[in-house]
């Protein structure tokens, strides 16, 4: 057998000159400025910082400090020696990272290279895998034979995320090893709290001075669902505090816009945003301003720097403090909170804008790194709710009178596997199915790489839970999805979708797809064409890509004109509505159940609509006394996107 020299140099390259450069940063902890919480940066910039007996690659974004994290799922490749374990961190990087070399890519190639050529025999069968480790592990512990208790304090010694390595010296040899999760113990407290810059001659009033005297709110949310129910949230908290709603940014007292990074311009729509309501308040009027949502978390300190009348910048994670930080504005501070954090349960009530639909939040952030989203960077690590509490809630909202709730998370496939004991998804449906008065139950987001039969089963078999499946393929070709870093193929894709129509052939099942991505040709195209004819989506959000900052798809050279785009875009969408048509004909002479929802906005006088268990809007005659009831309707007609009926008696 080769040695692990020979191999490593079978392996490995020379690093390009831009990884050299890369090298040569100082390490991000020797800033000289106050830390500011930075969540976009680049996923592939790793430096190396040097400590007492290890080698620190890190990603440079915010970590978990040592205090918080309680433990660790950890991955190990075994060298001898630090050079070679340096060589194989190398190579774990290049086939990481985007490139259009298809072949190097990897959806992982920590366990490829680990299964080749680590010395530690026991894990390299498992790919390296080790398992969780505890802070207060007694020193004999399972896997403390091949990962020792002086390598895991030297680990616990370092700030932490999902997705950083170190290289560790123990008395086995040199340990590189992959975070794959953590457990936090507590909340981290980085955030920054600075003085209100005085501006001469601006007119802006001083914090304390406008909370205190505030009586209105007024919340503008751009977005996903999560924003929305971020919102509530916000809204229930303002509530709390004695403040009450207002119809206009013009005249409200405290103004929250909660935005989406999602998009292509979402910043400058922002700073459009923001300018009126800045304005008010240079010409003297008495008005807190606060930006949450991904913007927030993504600008961070610079939305301070172009609008200096900002109060308080405030990320996704933060929103169930609101009340605490306001306290902190009122004392004349302008606070930026981004940093990652345990997100504790919020105790104030959301306002609803729905009386008989809900948003129930079951995982918060996401530890995937698809090559061209922001959702990482933006939400945080996966952070799963305790089971009890959101039964509690679902338990709460059908006391309340609501008969449809839906279960938010941004990869909700993952909901559990960073809970003690773990979870999963499919478990935590049979558990809400028992909420009292809860007719009906929905769920997005989920992810093919880790979408379960159990869930098509749960689907299948629970009375409440809605035959609806939204499963985002965002590309047929394989070379895309790879490029993506999504973890699945068309193949296996399509494996998913024979078994939903297997178990549940009534159920709809829609998706998101996006176009133009850096580097698809034609036919690679072609394979999403492809795609959409052998699933027949009920219903597709179709965008064409856009590059996101601090993106690795961002950074490809291998950019579509934005006029194929368009021209891929507009067939896509004529596929879909093809498609949509057909899917909606198959209810015509059917009876559906439909929950009302409230009158039809063009016919309010005669007409009413709501949506059936697939979700597809029904428009029917019938007065708003019927909102909030499950009726029967005969399906009459079929619109692409709608149907149309009468109700049953």
């Amino acid at each position: 057998m080769k040695s692990p020299a020979l191999i490593i140099l079978a392996l490995s390259t020379t690093l390009s000159n831009s990884f050299v450069q890369l090298l040569s940063r100082p390490p991000s902890n020797t800033r000289t400025c106050r830390p500011l919480h930075v969540s976009s940066i680049d996923s592939r910039n790793l430096i190396p910082t040097v400590f007492k007996n290890q080698t620190l690659f890190t990603v440079d974004q915010t970590s978990y400090s040592p205090a918080t994290v309680s433990a660790v799922y950890v991955r190990h490749c075994l060298m001898q020696n630090l050079e070679a374990a340096e060589d194989v961190m190398s190579q774990i990087r290049r086939r990481s990272s985007y490139t259009t070399d298809l072949e190097a890519i990897s959806p992982d190639p920590f366990g490829d290279i680990t299964s080749l050529i680590s010395n530690c025999e026991p894990s390299k069968e498992k790919r390296g895998d080790v398992g969780w480790i505890d802070r207060t592990s007694e020193k004999e512990y399972p896997g403390s034979e091949i990962f020792p208790p002086s390598a895991r304090d030297s680990l616990f010694e370092q700030r932490m995320k999902p997705g950083d390595i170190h290289i560790i010296k123990s008395h086995l040899g040199h340990h590189i090893v992959k975070i794959s999760d953590v457990t936090i113990s507590k909340s981290a407290k980085n955030t920054f709290v600075g003085p209100k810059p005085t501006l001469k001659g601006s007119g802006i009033v001083s914090p304390s001075k406008a909370i205190s005297k505030a009586k209105t709110y007024s919340i503008m949310t751009a977005g996903c669902q999560m924003n929305v129910a971020d919102s509530e949230r916000l809204e229930g908290q303002l509530t709390s505090l004695g403040l009450s709603p207002s119809n206009s940014t013009k005249t409200a007292d405290v103004v929250v816009l909660n935005t989406c990074s999602i998009r292509d311009h979402a910043q400058s729509k922002v700073y459009d945003a923001l300018g009126p309501i800045a304005r008010r308040k240079r010409a003297g009027s008495e008005v807190a301003l606060i930006v949450t949502g991904c913007v927030a978390q993504q600008e961070g300190q610079d939305l301070l720097k172009r609008v200096p009348e900002i109060d308080l910048v405030m990320g996704p994670q933060h929103v169930n403090r609101l009340p605490d930080l306001l306290e902190s504005v009122s004392n004349g501070h302008q606070i930026v909170s981004t940093e990652n954090t345990v997100i504790s349960e919020d105790i104030s009530k959301p306002v609803r804008s729905d009386k008989y639909r809900a948003w129930v939040n079951v995982i918060f952030g996401c530890n995937e790194h698809c090559s061209y989203c922001v959702v990482p960077n933006t939400r945080g690590v996966e952070q799963s709710r305790n089971p009890e509490h959101i039964f509690e809630e679902c338990q709460q909202l059908g006391k309340e009178g609501y008969k449809e709730i839906t279960l938010l998370g941004q990869n909700i496939d993952a909901y559990g596997r960073d809970l003690s004991p773990k979870g999963n998804f499919a478990d935590l449906l049979a558990v809400v199915n028992k909420a009292e008065g809860i007719e009906r139950i929905r769920y997005v987001t989920s992810h093919p790489r880790y979408f379960s039969d159990r869930v098509i089963s749960a689907v299948r078999d629970l009375d409440k839970v809605c035959e609806q499946f939204h499963l985002p393929p965002q590309a047929g070709g394989n070379e895309v999805l790879k490029n993506m870093r999504r973890g699945y193929t068309f193949e296996s894709y399509m494996k998913i979708v024979e078994n939903i129509r297997e178990k549940c052939p009534d159920a709809s099942i829609t998706g998101d797809i996006i176009v133009g991505f850096p580097g698809e040709t034609e036919e690679q195209f072609q394979r999403t064409l492809d795609l959409m004819e052998a699933v027949h989506y009920d219903n597709l959000n179709s965008f064409a890509y856009s590059p996101r900052p601090f993106t690795d798809a961002a950074l490809s050279e291998a950019q579509i004109p934005e006029d194929v785009k368009a021209e891929r875009l507009q067939r896509v969408q004529d596929l879909s509505v093809k498609h949509g048509l057909e899917r909606s004909q198959r209810y015509v002479g059917r009876t559906v159940e439909v929950l009302v929802e409230g009158a039809n906005p063009k016919n309010a006088q005669e007409e009413v609509f709501g949506r059936n268990r697939q979700g597809r809007h029904v428009f029917f005659k019938g007065g708003v006394d019927l909102v909030g009831k499950l009726v029967n309707v005969k399906i009459e007609g079929a619109r692409t996107w709608s149907l149309m009926g009468s109700i049953v008696k």
